[in-house]
């Protein structure tokens, strides 16, 4: 039952935060020509929305994320991708973060590669809006 209610939570965070849109593809290439780096490219893209570098907004503030997950760069990959199913499968951050983000799981975004993932940490590491 647990499952299924954060499963719906995810649907309705997606939805109102855009991560559904199947024109996401179509963004990321319209965005690019303005030369931005990849990493913000995508950021603008997916994250945008429900995130800042710097501030707490709907999702917390991105700058710091890598320290806060003692540099697990697979378990920071597998919660982007579908943060319900990190929750589900017991990491502990995971849980910790959506708990502190009052029990709203961050929309699954299954379509970014690993290199995608990697080039969002590189962008976010860097700190810069």
């Amino acid at each position: 039952m647990k499952l299924r209610s954060i499963a719906l939570i995810s649907i309705a965070a997606m939805i109102s935060c855009g991560a559904g849109s199947t024109n996401q593809e179509s963004v990321q290439q319209d965005t690019n020509h303005s030369g931005m780096s990849k990493g913000k490219t995508l950021f603008v893209a997916n994250c945008n929305q429900c995130h800042k570098l710097n501030e707490k907004t709907i999702g917390p503030a991105l700058v710091g994320t890598m320290q806060r997950w003692n540099n697990d760069t697979p378990r920071v990959t597998r919660f982007i991708k579908n943060s319900a199913e990190a929750i589900s499968l017991g990491d502990a951050r995971a849980k910790q973060v959506y708990d502190e983000n009052n029990q709203s799981p961050m929309p699954a975004m299954t379509h970014l590669t690993d290199n995608d993932v990697i080039e969002l940490i590189d962008y976010i590491n860097k700190g810069v809006e």
